[in-house]
Formats: structure tokens, C-alpha cells, sequence
């Protein structure tokens, strides 16, 4: 190994590079940098996240279906998990209308952080509804393919929006 030597040492990296500030430290704020630049665009995260979350409550609510019945002493509950299924998305149907009308998002996207720009008119909580359960079954990949929220933003007529930011 060869030691480096004063002479071959670049003059433009500035003293205490290696250091991480201490938490005492005030935070230097970055300079022109618009708001924009400092964060990915279109991220399509928070609404796969969504309608993962979705997902989780409606195979959450199947399984405890599904454990009453063995609870119950019903014989073997695997052979209702079709039952169960239907009575978990028919909850999800229900509890995602009422928040979609009341919350401006379902389930899913609460638990995300994303909702709808606007009121969803009530002619459209049937489609969305709809989207939201087709984006459930397919984990959330139709948000991932074309313009940012399109499935949702086409069926509720108004754009989606995240917590931290707009997502169209």
C-alpha cells in the first residue's frame, strides 16, 4: 500500500468531509433547488401500497371468517373459503363506499396516505369501487402502467393525491 503524500492531495475537497455533522448542527438548506427536483416524480408507490392495503384487509377479514367457522366447530373451513371470500370483498364493498363518500379514498388508500383531490360524485362510487377491487387482485399493477392514478382518476372523475404530494 503507498502512502498518499500532502503534494498529491486535491485541493478542492474541503476540511471534514469524512464527518458527519452532529445532531447539535443547524442544517444548511440547499440552494437553488426547486421543490420539485428534491423528490422523484410520478411515484407510483403510495397507490400500489394502497391497493396492497386493500388487499391485506380483505384476506384479513376472509381468514377470520375462515377461523369462526373452525371456531364454531363447523368441520373443515377450507372448503367455505369461497364464502369467506365473497363475505370479506362484500365488507370491503361496503366500508370502502362509505369512506370513498366520506374520506375521498378506500381502505387501502387511507392506510397509504393517498385520497381523492375532490368529492367523488355518487354516480362514480360504483366504478371506483370497482377499480379498487381490480387493483386489489392485481396487487396494484394497472397504477403502474400509463399516467400516474389513471385507473382511479378515470373511474372517480377527479385526480388522486398523496400526503406528500400530487400524483398526477
Amino acid at each position: 500500500m503507498t502512502d498518499v503524500t500532502e503534494d498529491q492531495l486535491d485541493p478542492e475537497v474541503p476540511d471534514g468531509w469524512d464527518h458527519l455533522p452532529s445532531a447539535d448542527d443547524e442544517a444548511t438548506p440547499l440552494e437553488n433547488v426547486e421543490e420539485d427536483d428534491q423528490r422523484p416524480d410520478g411515484s407510483v408507490i403510495p397507490l400500489i401500497a394502497g391497493s396492497w392495503g386493500d388487499l391485506a384487509l380483505v384476506l384479513g377479514l376472509c381468514a377470520t371468517a375462515l377461523i369462526a367457522l373452525k371456531v364454531s366447530g363447523h368441520g373443515a373451513p377450507f372448503s367455505a373459503v369461497w364464502w369467506a371470500l365473497a363475505l370479506a370483498a362484500m365488507w370491503w364493498l361496503v366500508a370502502a363506499g362509505v369512506l370513498v363518500t366520506v374520506r375521498q379514498a378506500t381502505p387501502g388508500m387511507l392506510l397509504a396516505g393517498v385520497r381523492f383531490e375532490e368529492t367523488v360524485p355518487p354516480n362514480r362510487v360504483a366504478p371506483v369501487l370497482l377499480v379498487g377491487l381490480v387493483m386489489c387482485a392485481t396487487l396494484g399493477l394497472p397504477a403502474a402502467i400509463g399516467p400516474m392514478g389513471w385507473p382511479l382518476t378515470a373511474a372517480a372523475g377527479t385526480g388522486v393525491t398523496s400526503a406528500a404530494r400530487d400524483l398526477q
